[in-house]
């Protein structure tokens, strides 16, 4: 199967994908930085390269090498543009395989295990503590310790580990513009109360956008039979 990837979705009309699972197969979603050109490149370049190359991946560490490699495809692109100086990308996303579930993410992209009716996430935030919010909102900032690509000198550790639950499950992949405006409660109504996968998408779009809609929104809702 070829490589698929999604770019400039309509969140009115989300796309529905059906996917063997005959060899390894990888899901992400990309947030890029570094000003909108800058960081399309680099949000493009990394779901490509995880795309072409989920076949081949046998597992966390063939994961973890692919995303440091990423890196430095991005912060090379960017060291012979002056444009392009500091462009990155967060990464949130599953690995899929006959013997078990792979979450990975760098940044602020999220992966979530939805259980039963709860999101349990897996991601680990690339962001400095923050204080508890005392209104029950999301309590966010727009500051990230480290991306793909990116203007950091300290080396690129990706956060790679196994879902506890093999086999069959469902998950959420979303970038901050989704988990920084609408709180996880109101994300697990709004799966509960959809009728249908693309409908929980495009209300969890339109709940972000209720919210001010101030950054790029990016969702995949994965369902594995």
């Amino acid at each position: 199967m070829g490589a698929l990837t999604v770019a400039g979705a309509d969140m009115n009309a989300p796309a529905r994908c059906l996917l063997p699972l005959a060899d390894p197969v990888v899901l992400a979603v990309a947030d890029g930085l570094g000003g909108h050109a800058a960081g399309e490149i680099a949000s493009e370049h990394a779901v490509h390269r995880m795309a072409e190359s989920g076949p081949q991946l046998n597992g966390p560490d063939a994961v973890d090498l692919l995303l440091k490699h990423i890196d430095e495809e991005i912060k090379e692109h960017a060291g012979q543009h002056a444009e392009f100086s500091g462009m990155g990308t967060t990464v949130a996303g599953m690995l899929l395989m006959a013997e078990g579930n792979y979450w990975f993410n760098v940044g602020d992209s999220r992966t979530y295990r939805l259980q039963d009716t709860r999101l349990v996430q897996l991601s680990e935030d690339d962001s400095p503590a923050l204080p508890p919010s005392e209104d029950g909102k999301p309590v966010t900032t727009n500051f990230i310790t480290q991306s793909l690509g990116g203007s950091g000198s300290t080396a690129m550790v990706p956060h790679v580990g196994q879902d506890p639950e093999p086999g069959p499950g469902a998950w959420l992949m979303c970038s901050d513009g989704l988990s920084d405006l609408v709180a996880v409660e109101d994300m697990e109504r709004i799966i509960a109360e959809a009728d249908s996968d693309e409908t929980a998408v495009h209300n969890l779009w339109q709940a972000a956008m209720d919210g001010s809609g101030r950054d790029n929104i990016s969702i995949l809702l994965v369902r594995r039979g």
